[in-house]
């Protein structure tokens, strides 16, 4: 009996889209049980929370990394085609690091931002998820703090972004071992994003302290290379399968019918899906980190809700709430809380997706020679 000869190419999509199925498998009950122990933390006292939250973390990892399989196996399987926009790249890294800081903070850790004004074109919601993936990766292993720079090149003329940090304190013995922990899905993840926006990614791991670089080809070059290849055709973002893989969202609502309609239009776009029910959970929750969007119930507003909103934004002036509204509702009553956005109910399939792709795409900066430095 003849075998049938291997294509490579083919068995490396075939395990790709077996990956990727597999870790949604996964993702999704683990994601369904975080949330039933949300619910089940609701009428107890505080030391019972405490034992429930014991266990929600290590489920909350396992659910990180079944999704950053799926991701991995998303990028692997050749089912993302990057689309073209020109974006503000110090400004998408500050909005990121913006997001990131109270993650840092939390664990006691620093964050240094340093940043030259630098346009490229890229796919936005792409760039977004390797700015988080590269900050998972360096606050995951970092024993003190994160260096982010954003640099110009001389020639050839690019946008240089270099992430640094120590994975070992300075007393420890460098081993192969601590090495080899870099290596992990975080830093796969970086380097299937890095491809598929088709940037220049290299790295160094020496005494203790590892040293990123990723190279962008700034906008100005791009664009004199499109005008030359006149058969060049822009990619479509909707070509982009689940183009918000791996984004982060909590939903703030008590309306189980609403949380449903939510999950529902976004699971297969890609984003994680948390949801609460009061806004002192929504505070509890966003403790140790914020989400890359938070979408309210125009029915918890109030006092409460406008608190918090600024609160967050005192940290992070340019993160994006999004308030669910019903048809009925004036703009004019909508909420005090500035650069809440609102969706009505009854469009939500609609007008939703291209809210979230507005709330992920950085603004540019007017001044092109500003220098952003952010120490936290």
């Amino acid at each position: 009996m003849k075998s049938t000869p291997t294509n490579p190419a083919q068995t490396a999509t075939e395990l790709a889209q077996l990956l990727t199925q597999l870790t949604q498998e996964v993702a999704q009950p683990l994601t369904d049980a975080l949330e039933r122990l949300q619910v089940a933390q609701r009428p107890l006292d505080a030391a019972s929370v405490a034992r429930l939250s014991s266990v929600r973390e290590p489920l909350r990892r396992a659910r990180d990394a079944a999704l950053l399989a799926a991701q991995i196996g998303r990028l692997a399987g050749g089912r993302v085609q990057a689309a073209q926009e020109k974006l503000a790249l110090h400004q998408a890294v500050h909005q990121v690091a913006e997001q990131r800081r109270r993650e840092a903070q939390a664990r006691g850790l620093q964050l240094r931002v340093n940043l030259q004004s630098a346009e490229v074109t890229a796919d936005a919601a792409l760039l977004q998820s390797l700015l988080h993936a590269l900050l998972d990766w360096a606050l995951w292993h970092t024993r003190s703090s994160v260096e982010l720079e954003l640099t110009l090149t001389p020639w050839p003329v690019r946008s240089r972004l270099q992430c640094r940090f120590a994975y070992r304190e300075l007393d420890q013995v460098n081993t192969h071992a601590q090495r080899q922990r870099l290596d992990d899905l975080r830093w796969k993840l970086i380097e299937h994003l890095s491809r598929a926006l088709n940037l220049e990614l290299r790295r160094e791991d020496d005494a203790g302290v590892s040293l990123v670089w990723l190279d962008f080809p700034i906008a100005k070059l791009s664009d004199v290379i499109e005008r030359l290849e006149i058969n060049t055709i822009e990619s479509d973002p909707g070509l982009n399968t689940q183009p918000f893989a791996g984004m982060k969202a909590l939903v703030v609502t008590a309306d189980a019918k609403l949380h449903q309609a939510l999950t529902q239009l976004m699971n297969p776009l890609g984003w994680a899906v948390d949801t609460v029910a009061t806004v002192d959970e929504a505070f509890q929750h966003c403790l140790q980190g914020l989400p890359q969007v938070v979408i309210t119930d125009a029915e918890l507003r109030g006092p409460d809700l406008d608190q918090w909103c600024m609160h967050v934004l005192a940290e992070a002036p340019s993160f994006s709430f999004i308030e669910i509204t019903n048809g009925s509702t004036l703009p004019g009553a909508l909420g005090r809380t500035t650069g809440m956005r609102h969706c009505q109910r009854d469009r939500m399939a609609f007008d939703l997706p291209a809210l979230l792709r507005q709330v992920l795409s950085p603004q540019e900066d007017n001044d092109e020679n500003s220098t952003l430095t952010l120490r936290w």
